[in-house]
């Protein structure tokens, strides 16, 4: 699952708000908290943070707005975790970085937006004094890897370390650190290899050493950052603990939705949908297909004309003169060498044959009216031009396979959604939620009911 910086909700652009139906109670007055959801509370430091770094994007969002999407991301985010659990809903790869990293990334950048300024000026003085706050620097040397990886001389079907290499990595100090009395550390091997992404471990894999201190040191740096905040942000020991609940609360919102397949598109492989999609029944389809009919329309022939010429020269030589007027009749009685050149390559109509289709009819098919196509080489090695003069529409028939396919995926999407909706406002409507008094009218965002978008005609219109 992608992550990037921290966005208001995955469903933001997909939805409308429409009449409020939950209960809140806005009867907080004291300064320490800005809201509680289930007993747990949002200080006005952890708005603050979250609005700098929403805002920054987006300068139109409210305090309130940032205050709502805490809110329904720790009901939504939890409710997921509970339902499907963290495997089903939080995308774990052997591409990507760990997710535990990805939340980490972003925990940095957010401080980093929020306290851009004093967090930067920290950074370079911090960078400039790098080598003095660290000892014991030792790159791995090339009688090590063994130690710690499988032999280079057999195939490696993924990246991992040997089973004692685990055990090794783990002990293996690569750097001490020491900010202040209080705060020093080790950088090991296994530290810097459990960051990486596929790229980084193929470089380790790939055995260079200068890499892996290089990511040492940039652990140094990240794990200053964390320290800074801690030490000179001004944020408590809560306040940090809060917003990396609310990192991890977004992203389990997140995966709920996009488990549940509401944020997909039509065509990717979402199995919660395949499965309401299996329930569609005859009577759904026929009902969505009268009232959508307009959506699967398609290209029931084209009229055509072709200029065949022998050689890649001749067909651009062909080409060019269409692009300066050229009539098309008149170069295909002059170049083409098929058999109705005299008639100026006239094909007549090409019939859509999704059974049989030809590499010409597909091509055909591809074309836009009144514009000759580029030169293409056909499969017996001559060039064609094709001319479409013409195209009729029709209906696909709603018993028709990709009528079944693409009206039961949407139908489908649309229950999930209607899902999502019972649920978050259950969910909102259910828990013990309290926001500070001057907060009140500002929450519609929250207390309405949200509408999913249907999935845009180019999602799924058959051409």
């Amino acid at each position: 699952m992608s992550k990037g910086l921290w966005r208001m909700s995955l469903l933001a652009a997909l939805m409308g708000m429409s009449s409020a139906h939950a209960k809140i109670s806005y009867d907080i007055t004291n300064k320490t908290q800005v809201a509680t959801v289930a007993g747990i509370s949002f200080s006005p430091a952890v708005l603050e943070v979250m609005y700098k770094v929403s805002s920054a994007k987006k300068p139109e969002l409210s305090r309130a707005a940032v205050l709502n999407a805490l809110i329904e991301n720790q009901l939504m985010g939890q409710y997921g975790l509970k339902r499907f659990g963290k495997d089903k809903i939080v995308e774990d790869n052997k591409v990507s970085f760990k997710p535990a990293i990805l939340e980490e990334q972003e925990y940095r950048a957010i401080m980093q937006i929020a306290f851009a300024k004093p967090l930067g000026d920290a950074l370079k003085q911090f960078g400039g004094k790098l080598d003095n706050t660290l000892s014991n620097e030792n790159s791995i040397k090339a009688s090590e890897w063994d130690t710690y990886l499988p032999s280079n001389k057999t195939m490696q079907l993924e990246f991992a370390l040997s089973a004692t290499g685990k055990v090794s990595a783990a002990k293996r100090v690569l750097v001490n650190y020491r900010f202040d009395d209080k705060n020093t550390g080790a950088i090991t091997f296994s530290d810097v290899y459990y960051s990486q992404n596929v790229q980084g471990r193929d470089k380790i894999h790939s055995r260079e050493s200068d890499y892996v201190s290089a990511q040492a040191r940039e652990l140094v740096v990240n794990r200053y950052v964390e320290y800074w905040v801690k030490t000179a942000s001004g944020l408590t020991e809560a306040d940090i603990a809060s917003i990396k609940q609310a990192i991890t609360n977004k992203t389990y919102h997140d995966g709920f939705a996009s488990y549940i397949g509401i944020a997909a598109d039509i065509h990717d492989d979402v199995p919660y949908v395949k499965s309401l999609a299996a329930k569609v029944t005859k009577a759904e389809i026929k009902s969505y297909y009268n009232k959508h009919k307009n959506e699967f329309k398609r290209i029931e022939k084209v009229k055509a004309q072709h200029i065949t010429v022998a050689d890649e020269k001749t067909a651009n030589t062909v080409a060019d003169l269409l692009k300066k007027g050229g009539k098309f009749d008149e170069l295909a009685r002059q170049y083409s060498i098929a058999a109705d050149k005299d008639k100026g390559g006239d094909l007549g109509w090409i019939i859509h044959d999704l059974k049989n289709p030809s590499w010409l009819s597909t091509l055909a098919f591809m074309q836009s009216v009144n514009t000759p196509s580029r030169p293409v080489r056909t499969p017996n090695g001559q060039w064609e031009i094709l001319f479409i003069t013409q195209k009729d529409e029709g209906y696909q028939a709603v018993d028709s396979d990709s009528v079944r396919y693409v009206a039961a995926q949407i139908i489908a999407r649309q229950k999930a959604a209607t899902e999502y909706r019972q649920i978050r406002m259950k969910l909102i409507k259910e828990a013990d939620i309290h926001i500070h008094k001057s907060f009140q009218g500002q929450s519609s965002t929250l207390e309405g009911d949200v509408v999913v978008a249907p999935l845009s005609d180019e999602d799924h219109h058959q051409h």
